[in-house]
């Protein structure tokens, strides 16, 4: 019921302040768990893939955003905490977890945010989900909403967002889990 009520006022609220285009949604699988993997750049991205999607994500979330009123909100849209700054076991066998049941997983590859028009580094995270897993992996590109609520602020300046889903795929032959989500990054920036 919570998820409902919010997916439908981010809906709103998106009609008010980001107008979104979803391109490409067909290449989101209907059913069985995969790796919605993104690039990073608001604290919106989450909220915009979310309708973008035609199914509902699950997604890690800062630890600290799981207090109060916020923590039970997150955890009704699917969010589970992770710890920042650190290898969060616990974070990523709860979303190997989901994956088994058949549930998609957004994970941002970059960690956290990106500030400028430049790659960060690809953490391994993605790489070990995608290794560990054996799902397929669809990458998103998303644009714009760095400018609806840039990085630092709490508050929205109306523009419009725009979310490129690619064709998913499966990392192959990658020595390590830095290759792996390093091979998911470049596919995530080729769809720009």
């Amino acid at each position: 019921m919570i998820y409902y009520f919010t997916y439908f006022g981010t809906k709103v609220l998106s009609w008010l302040y980001f107008p979104y285009k979803a391109l490409h949604t067909n290449n989101i699988p209907r059913r069985g768990g995969f790796i919605l993997a993104s690039n990073h750049i608001s604290n919106l991205d989450p909220v915009v893939l979310g309708i973008c999607s035609v199914r509902r994500l699950n997604f890690m979330a800062k630890k600290e955003l799981f207090k109060g009123v916020l923590g039970f909100f997150l955890t009704n849209l699917g969010a589970y905490p992770v710890k920042r700054g650190e290898s969060d076991f616990g974070a990523m066998k709860e979303s190997l977890k989901r994956l088994k049941k058949g549930w998609p997983v957004l994970i941002f590859v970059e960690g956290s945010r990106r500030i400028g028009n430049e790659p960060s580094k690809a953490q391994p995270g993605a790489g070990f989900l995608a290794m560990k897993s054996g799902v397929p992996i669809v990458p998103v590109y998303v644009q714009g909403t760095d400018k609806v609520m840039a990085p630092g602020t709490k508050f929205f300046k109306r523009g419009r967002v725009y979310a490129t889903f690619g064709e998913p795929f499966f990392v192959k032959d990658a020595p390590s889990y830095e290759e792996a989500s390093q091979q998911i990054l470049d596919k995530i920036y080729s769809l720009v």
